[in-house]
């Protein structure tokens, strides 16, 4: 079908729900003499009356017949533009996305991989980073889209949120940690080694002990528990741990070769605190892009096949 078809079909269905030409013109942004020509060239071309003309206009039973396949067509159509806007957003589109250590690691960078696999004209930026410069780079419309701890975001009127994972984090050690081979541990135990990671979350301030010990202190500038070692990666910090006595967190998944290997070890020691909150986060009453919806669903995607 030409576009001039589709034209037609939406001036018959226009006059089949109005009843009036006058009203049918001014939905299809016309002059009401326009709407009556076309009506009637359309008819002559068909050689069948398809209006009956008296008080308004009535579908005859060649209208009805037009209107009922007319309207799949339309809407067959209409689906057709929005999927190739779509595909021309991803495919010429731009997109930033600032993500903190642990959804950087879980998520993010797979779900890249995937959108670029399949839309190799994407321009792509992903930027792993501490929770609160990833707050910031959206707040400052620096990046389009985030993954950070909710809690953070939440403080933002600004901002937009959507959670996607909320999960225990576990301590682990290298294997042969002086407490690798204890059967229970109290956190007083933790706190005599450096831990390595990111700046822990505002909500976690007042769970952590107050104090300046070795496994990190209570930072003056922004009164946030900062870990001995700060890293933006969660690969950075398990190199540290397992070349140290240090201490980390992460999922059981993320560490799963070096676990099974026996590189390193999880600690007997469940802090009800200690988890991942996180979530994407975005500039409020702004429009995602079609390269930023298509990636939040490839990560959740992602999410979804990442055990708790």
């Amino acid at each position: 079908m030409t576009l001039q078809s589709f034209r037609h079909l939406e001036m018959v269905c226009a006059l089949a729900e109005h009843r009036h030409f006058g009203r049918a013109a001014k939905e299809l942004g016309v002059s009401q003499p326009s709407l009556t020509r076309s009506l009637k060239l359309l008819e002559d071309a068909l050689g069948v009356r398809l209006f009956e003309r008296h008080d308004g206009v009535t579908p005859t039973l060649f209208g009805r017949l037009v209107i009922e396949r007319g309207d799949a067509l339309l809407n067959g159509y209409s689906e057709l533009l929005r999927e190739i806007a779509l595909l021309k957003g991803l495919e010429v589109g731009e997109l930033t996305l600032a993500a903190g250590p642990f959804p950087a690691a879980i998520s993010a960078q797979k779900a890249v991989g995937r959108l670029t696999a399949r839309h190799p004209g994407l321009l792509l930026q992903l930027t792993t980073t501490d929770w609160t410069r990833v707050v910031d780079d959206i707040a400052q419309a620096r990046a389009d889209l985030g993954l950070a701890d909710i809690s953070e975001a939440a403080q933002h009127p600004e901002l937009e949120t959507q959670l996607i994972r909320d999960s225990r984090l576990h301590f682990y050690c290298r294997s042969g940690h002086p407490l690798a081979r204890r059967s229970s541990l109290l956190i007083e135990d933790l706190m005599q080694y450096p831990w390595v990671g990111p700046t822990a979350p505002g909500r976690l301030r007042q769970a952590m002990p107050q104090a300046d010990m070795p496994f990190g202190f209570l930072s003056d500038e922004n009164n946030r528990f900062r870990p001995r070692v700060i890293v933006d990666t969660v690969q950075a910090a398990r190199d540290v741990v397992l070349a140290s006595d240090s201490l980390s967190v992460s999922l059981p998944s993320l560490i799963g070769e070096e676990l099974k290997h026996r590189l390193c070890v999880l600690l007997p020691i469940d802090l009800p605190w200690m988890r991942l909150n996180y979530g994407f986060v975005w500039k409020r009453g702004r429009t995602h892009s079609p390269a930023a919806e298509a990636l939040m669903r490839m990560i959740a995607d992602v999410e979804q096949e990442t055990p708790p």
